[in-house]
């Protein structure tokens, strides 16, 4: 492992230029229990390159890069940079070898600025005035093209700008080594195109980047090398330039992907012309009385997917907890075939036909500690055949459990194993089983595929599709952009709560999409 190295207590802040780290992980091994996340995987990183770390959900990717930023120890094995042995003890060790990471989810607090977010970071001895901080937060914003005013609250940013600041707070720190975990999720064409400019000046400038990724596209686009990890191990390292996209997705699943094929004939007009859900002039206010839905209105017709997206954060949970019944609507009606359901509680809507996936599947779809076959007929447990005059039929159940973890090739340890202990992507698919399952007429599926590898997405996005064919209404709310313009017949853009554009299926485009999402109508139509 190497003697631990000795820690500076106030490091410098990195300018541009600066010279680039190298990184190598010998023959890490990291155990949660009895789950190997990573297994003995040995890598490197060259000094100034753009690297990317591919791999379905539970393959170990984060964990890694968690070991490297010294969130996590690794059980054996060891990190080194620039051929030195190195080990952490928290991300502060780490920043002050130059080691920054960026998490998929940020870590800044809303309510303080962005200047006051790195001072939070620093040390307690010797912090230095608010002024000079927010002066060399400037000039590295200057330097590096970031765009981010270091005295503005967070809580008042885009998704975007609150990546930038987290970029930020890492070169105030002085990293040379810039990890960033999902980057792209849930940013516009325009802002991942702005984020991968700001990448490759450091990159120029010096810095080494390794990105943590499911998105293929961008890999292909932006990146040098390659390492594909699957099932906890190291598969592959390869050169971008000499790859392509179905030979990663072998790599990273383990077996071919078929394409995503999307029939337009698929549906009749006699199914298009019923309309299955209907918003009219819905308005919705939050706690403090902010209206975060504005005077929506939209159908859904039997055998269309019809799409909501925009930027998180401008309406989209509110309107989709007002359809399925969880949030108090203050104007507007909402209308199930026909009927005015907005007085109606979330049971009678689903005994209506309404089926729902919701955003977080953890603390909504399912429920962790309840096995996975009870989670697959949740909601018709009390009906028959499962259940008669209050008594369970659990050889029903059971059998109905293994049918549909067969149908959609969901990996579990068996049905009685409790549900929190599958990964992101098979707890989605049991998910969208057991609200298919329900033979439902309209399917609001919101983020459905948001966290969750090539091979699950494909397989939820396929079943969207099939629900169309059989003239299922399908809402999908999904900020995946790229999803949007793959399934939608229709896409509403919601902007500040309103729904600021619609386009229709030979219109939909990542980039009339991005324009739409970010307030820009004349762009979206030129």
């Amino acid at each position: 492992m190497g003697q631990t190295p000795r820690l500076e207590t106030n490091p410098p802040a990195a300018p541009a230029g600066v010279s680039a780290l190298g990184l190598s992980v010998r023959d890490v091994t990291k155990r949660f229990g009895r789950v190997l996340a990573n297994d003995d995987i040995s890598l490197d990183v060259a000094a100034g390159s753009i690297h990317a770390l591919v791999g379905e959900n539970g393959a170990g990717k984060t964990t890694l890069m968690r070991i490297v930023y010294g969130l996590y120890p690794p059980d054996s094995g060891h990190v080194e940079l620039n051929g030195e042995p190195v080990r952490f003890r928290s991300p502060r060790d780490a920043l002050s070898y130059g080691v920054g990471m960026v998490h998929q989810h940020s870590l800044l607090v809303n309510s303080l600025s962005v200047a006051e977010n790195v001072m939070l970071s620093l040390p307690g001895v010797g912090v230095p005035p608010r002024q000079r901080v927010l002066a060399k937060l400037r000039e590295l914003a200057d330097a590096n093209g970031l765009h981010v005013d270091p005295g503005a609250s967070v809580g008042g940013l885009s998704v975007g700008a609150r990546q930038r600041a987290e970029i930020l707070s890492a070169l105030f720190h002085g990293a040379r080594l810039l990890i960033l975990d999902e980057p792209t999720t849930v940013l516009t064409p325009q802002e991942v195109d702005r984020l991968f400019s700001v990448l490759k000046m450091l990159n120029e400038g010096g810095a080494t980047i390794v990105i943590v990724t499911h998105k293929l596209v961008e890999v292909m686009e932006f990146t040098e090398r390659i390492s594909v990890l699957r099932g906890g191990r190291l598969v592959a390292t390869l050169t971008t330039k000499e790859t392509d996209e179905p030979a990663l997705i072998r790599l990273m699943v383990g077996r071919d992907v078929p394409h995503l094929a999307r029939s337009e004939g698929a549906t009749t007009t006699q199914q298009v012309a019923a309309t299955t859900l209907s918003v009219r002039d819905l308005q919705i206010r939050d706690g403090d009385g902010v209206e975060r839905v504005r005077h929506a209105s939209f159908d859904v017709h039997a055998g269309e997917i019809v799409a909501i997206t925009g930027v998180e954060g401008n309406g989209q949970s509110e309107l989709v907890d007002a359809i399925v019944g969880m949030r108090v609507v203050d104007g507007g009606e909402i209308l199930l075939a026909g009927a005015p359901v907005t007085a109606w509680s979330v049971g009678r809507r689903r005994h209506a036909g309404l089926a729902y996936v919701p955003e977080s599947r953890m603390t909504e779809g399912i429920s962790g500690l309840v096995s996975v076959r009870d989670n697959l007929v949740l909601g018709r447990h009390d009906q028959r055949p499962f259940a008669r005059f209050g008594i369970r039929n659990l050889r029903a159940t059971t059998r109905a459990a293994q049918e549909l973890i067969q149908s959609y090739n969901i990996v579990a340890p068996s049905t009685e194993s409790p549900a929190a202990t599958l990964s992101g992507g098979n707890l989605q698919k049991v998910v969208v089983a057991r609200e298919i399952a329900k033979a439902p007429s309209i399917l609001v599926a919101a983020q459905p595929t948001q966290g969750v590898d090539v091979a699950a997405a494909h397989m939820i996005r396929s079943t969207l599709l099939r629900l169309r064919s059989e003239g299922v209404a399908v809402l999908l709310v999904s900020s995946d952009l790229s999803e949007v313009s793959d399934l939608a017949d229709r896409a509403l853009v919601l902007y500040n709560g309103s729904i600021f554009g619609e386009l229709a299926r030979g219109e939909l485009t990542e980039e009339a999409l991005g324009y739409l999402a970010m307030g820009y109508r004349q762009e979206a139509s030129a």
